[in-house]
């Protein structure tokens, strides 16, 4: 098996979390008025799903692209941040969202939301 494109090391993954809890937490949280969400888990099973619901809905479908989002339809955690999905297709080179498309959200909270990597 070939290693996909875009692996990171958990030592770059550190990073990454540490570069974000730098840079944007406390604007996060001042909007939000609460510690914000730091992180949306998905199961392998809802991946594969959403993965195999996307090729047969969508047959020129390339690729997901991953959204930051806000959650304000529940009233708990209301305002928290969430990442969401969409499938895109190849459009003359360039990954463009498939329009209509459905996505995929509601993974569940970090535990506590606000926990860093690793959890």
């Amino acid at each position: 098996m070939a290693t996909p494109k875009g692996i990171i090391t958990a030592q770059q993954a550190q990073t990454l979390n540490d570069n974000w809890t730098t840079l944007r937490a406390k604007a996060n949280e001042a909007a939000a008025g609460q510690p914000d969400n730091r992180s949306s888990w998905y199961s392998l099973q809802d991946m594969k799903d959403f993965l195999d619901y996307i090729q047969e809905n969508n047959p020129k479908v390339n690729g997901v692209r991953f959204y930051l989002g806000v959650e304000t339809s529940k009233e708990n955690p209301k305002g928290m941040t969430t990442i969401f999905m969409v499938p895109t297709e190849d459009d003359n080179g360039s990954n463009k969202d498939i329009t209509g498309a459905d996505g995929m959200d509601r993974g569940d909270l970090g535990d506590p939301p606000q926990a860093n990597y690793p959890q």
